[in-house]
């Protein structure tokens, strides 16, 4: 019986023992270590939005906001590590706006068409939500968000104008195809087509919606947030807008996104909120045009695929920013309580991984706590852009790189 009761106990310390590895091993903490470029001070006071995009000669366009005064557009060169100074707004427009009045935000999304030619847009300073002085006819106000282009084989930047008059630019989706570049208006949400064969602009109303991130598929349809639990959707076939709501798969509450992006094959859309719980996929291919509700035009079923933030945290946190890695998976970073994660979708298997917390190579102090930005290069180096922030050390507004972090295996 002695004999038998020392077995078990053995047994049972070595089961033990064998448990509190693995739960060790499972919650043993991962980081990610990522390179910082301080973009220069110079061209901001430590802020700035989705305006990041590589362009076809493999650098790196940012976009800045100079609070009451003039943003820039910045190019980082990923050979030589230098920085350019491409457009400086009220240099360009030769406005003296200041405070609200002031083109000082490249906060629309940079876009880059089938020639190269990189496009940016400009929107308003400092918001006031309240009383909203840019509107009315005062010749002293705000006059528009303006459309640059800028040619990097030649030099020539070109400004193409005010799009829509006193109002901002953002958002920012591009059909090489058609040659169409799409934005919104801010803060009336109108929807905007830009022709770029012709240098018109169409007007199509109002979104009810204000996407940081629009999406576009492979059938040139442009995706966004709209009213509370609905989807817009721009189809160039009809020109028209329609209003799809939600049908969730999944556990949990359906949240509006804020990140927004295509898959490889354009077919779905993964997306994931502000403090949202789950990464969402969009399914293109459930749109349907029966009648859902009075006021919606169809619906679309967006389904929960996973938790958006790591298995040992116990709530989800801010995620600002997403991209598609070449490999197909979407990353965003997911920073809670001060500690930024970068998270994986896969949509191969459905899994969401952690790929660990961000630290900043030669920077362990410094925490990159606010993404607002992100975009691929062609060999799979994700870029993110982060605004200025404490955490230890306060980190500059800069743009980070994963290298290689995304290139297909």
């Amino acid at each position: 019986m002695n004999g038998f009761i020392q077995k078990t106990y053995w047994i049972f310390v070595s089961v033990f023992i064998f448990t509190i590895a693995g739960l060790t091993q499972q919650y043993k903490q991962q980081y990610i270590e990522c390179e910082m470029f301080p973009i220069p001070e110079s061209t901001h006071n430590g802020s700035g939005y989705t305006a990041i995009e590589v362009g076809k000669d493999g650098n790196i366009y940012v976009g800045t906001a100079y609070y009451g005064s003039s943003a820039h557009l910045v190019r980082f060169n990923v050979r030589t590590l230098k920085w350019d100074d491409i457009i400086d707004a009220h240099k360009i427009t030769r406005e003296t706006g200041t405070g609200l009045d002031s083109q000082s935000k490249f906060h629309a999304k940079i876009l880059v068409d089938a020639n190269g030619i990189i496009w940016a847009a400009t929107k308003q300073g400092n918001e006031n939500f309240i009383d909203r002085p840019e509107f009315g006819e005062n010749s002293t106000g705000y006059p528009g968000g303006h459309l640059f282009s800028f040619d990097p084989k030649t030099n020539q930047v070109i400004d193409h104008g005010i799009l829509r008059k006193q109002e901002g630019i953002m958002g920012g989706s591009i059909d090489r195809k058609r040659r169409k570049l799409y934005y919104w208006s801010d803060p009336k949400q109108h929807f905007l087509i830009y022709d770029i064969e012709t240098g018109s602009v169409k007007d199509l109303g109002t979104i009810g919606g204000s996407p940081r991130y629009t999406a576009i598929d492979w059938k040139g349809r442009v995706f966004g947030t709209g009213r509370p639990g609905i989807i817009w959707m721009y189809d160039p076939e009809t020109d028209k807008l329609y209003d799809l709501f939600v049908k969730l798969e999944g556990p949990g509450q359906y949240k509006d996104p804020y990140v927004m992006v295509s898959s490889l094959d354009g077919r779905k859309i993964f997306a994931c909120a502000i403090g949202g719980e789950y990464v969402m996929e969009f399914d293109l291919d459930t749109i349907s045009f029966a009648s859902e509700t009075s006021d919606t035009d169809g619906s679309i079923i967006c389904r929960h695929v996973g938790k958006s933030y790591p298995e040992n945290e116990k709530k989800p946190g801010d995620q600002h920013a997403g991209v598609l890695g070449k490999d197909g998976c979407f990353y965003f970073p997911n920073v809670i309580d001060k500690t930024p994660y970068l998270m994986k979708y896969n949509p191969e298997d459905g899994k969401v991984v952690c790929l660990g917390i961000i630290t900043v190579k030669g920077n362990p102090d410094l925490r990159p706590l606010y993404a607002q930005g992100a975009c691929t290069t062609s060999d799979g180096t994700i870029y993110m852009k982060f605004i200025s922030a404490g955490g230890g050390k306060q980190m500059p507004y800069s743009i980070v790189r994963f290298n290689k972090l995304s290139a297909k295996r």
